[in-house]
């Protein structure tokens, strides 16, 4: 069982019990109240009515889906892309961190193959180059509570920043996302233990009066047995007006 299953758990009880007494309380000293026909009438009406799938000028809406068309690289583009994902841990990508915004691809995201370097310019900050080696696969501890899911295995990936010009930027390894070929997120594992403490992506300031060059590895939980290849990774600054990665790479 993961962190976040705890965390479910956690956080599940208490307002469950809270609910369970609010409402015995109401229910000893609050009289019912009967809506008027008049209204009732009307609601029952307007539950009758079709809903209209189209907008004033006649063009129907579409709902986003969970897949969208890829780009030359096979980057997904999306318009909407999940910031949270449930099902089959040993078959999807699942997450149910709502910590900062997962990045998704746009239409102005440069992408490249894994292993290929990449600018990214900050607001506010300076411009440095990025790196992240092909993804590996490695298989939990199965007495590590804190570890994969059944089904699932770790994914770790090498990320290296080089200082290019401009001011001091600050990363850190919640600012990237990993998304599977379906766009689901995936969990981000800090506390893992399948990378020492010291190799791991840290909160650092890369520039001209900091450090150069920084390598640190982030660790995500994924279904097992997948081409881990043609999935995508991302990065969001942490000052972005949205969620539109500036950089994606994949397969």
């Amino acid at each position: 069982m993961t962190i976040k299953a705890h965390r479910r758990i956690l956080l599940g009880v208490v307002p469950m019990a809270l609910a369970v007494g609010t409402v015995a309380g109401c229910n000893d000293s609050a009289p019912s109240v009967q809506a008027p026909a008049s209204t009732a009438a009307t609601a029952a009406s307007t539950a009758d009515q079709p809903t209209d799938s189209g907008t004033d000028n006649g063009v129907p809406t579409v709902a986003p889906s969970d897949t969208a068309g890829s780009s030359d690289t096979g980057v997904p583009t999306v318009s909407a892309a999940p910031t949270s994902s449930s099902g089959d841990p040993s078959q999807v990508c699942t997450t149910d961190d709502s910590f900062g915004t997962p990045a998704a691809p746009g239409p102005s995201t440069k992408k490249a193959k894994w292993g290929s370097p990449l600018d990214v310019t900050q607001k506010y900050e300076g411009t440095v180059t990025m790196t992240p080696a092909k993804p590996v696969a490695k298989k939990g501890d199965p007495n590590d509570i804190f570890g994969p899911d059944e089904g699932q295995v770790y994914l770790l990936v090498k990320v290296t920043v080089k200082y290019k010009s401009g001011n001091n930027s600050v990363f850190g390894g919640t600012d990237f996302t990993l998304r599977d070929t379906k766009n689901n997120v995936c969990d981000y594992n800090s506390i893992a233990d399948i990378v020492p403490q010291r190799e791991k992506f840290s909160v650092v300031t890369i520039g001209e009066t900091k450090e150069k060059t920084y390598s640190g590895t982030l660790v995500y939980e994924v279904p097992a047995g997948q081409d881990y290849t043609k999935y995508t990774f991302l990065y969001l600054p942490g000052l972005a007006d949205n969620s539109e990665a500036p950089v994606a790479w994949t397969n």
